[in-house]
């Protein structure tokens, strides 16, 4: 039997039920599009694998919350790939309207990860994402918030699946909740 870390079963599992709505089960909302947040400027640390966990745990909440219809991730990274950067710019939304176009989406959902300290907040970790909800029919922002979480617990180590578990679940919530 293969034997796999929990930062792998964590990632596997994420990619598995991230953010798909297939067609036969649309229930008639507005469809939407969740991009790979990108690190802010004073951001180290975080990997590629927890980037593309934080849009899958995002994207898969989404959908629970029966809020939208969010396309697959993996087209979503593949339609912004070349212009991520622009698309999660705080001061223009042109880029991710264009995604949003190709993607035939309402709404895209983009964002940047303000902080990330797997050590800070006492050993609980932290992370401030700032998010934006792009509608692209008009590329107006119609949500944008900021959301600063500390750990629900003390961290054993700087994982991903520890800093997806204790820090950013609990932010992912909250941005789910408002959001609704």
């Amino acid at each position: 039997m293969l034997k796999l870390n929990r930062c792998t079963t964590a990632l596997v599992l994420s990619v598995m039920f991230a953010g798909v709505a297939p067609a036969e089960k649309m229930r008639g909302h507005a469809r939407a599009a969740v991009v790979e947040f990108t690190p802010g400027a004073n951001v180290s640390g975080m990997t590629h694998e927890s980037k593309r966990h934080l849009q899958a745990s995002i994207a898969n909440l989404i959908v629970q919350s029966e809020k939208f219809d969010v396309v697959d991730t993996n087209h979503t990274r593949e339609a912004s790939k070349a212009i991520l950067t622009e698309v999660n710019n705080e001061s223009s939304t042109a880029a991710a309207v264009k995604v949003g176009k190709q993607l035939g989406v309402a709404y895209v959902l983009t964002g940047t990860v303000a902080e990330y300290d797997p050590k800070g907040g006492e050993g609980f970790g932290s992370a401030t994402l700032r998010v934006r909800l792009v509608e692209v029919a008009t590329g107006r922002v119609k949500y944008s918030s900021e959301i600063a979480q500390k750990g629900t617990r003390k961290m054993n180590g700087t994982g991903v699946a520890e800093m997806q578990a204790n820090v950013f679940k609990p932010a992912i919530v909250r941005l789910v909740e408002e959001l609704k």
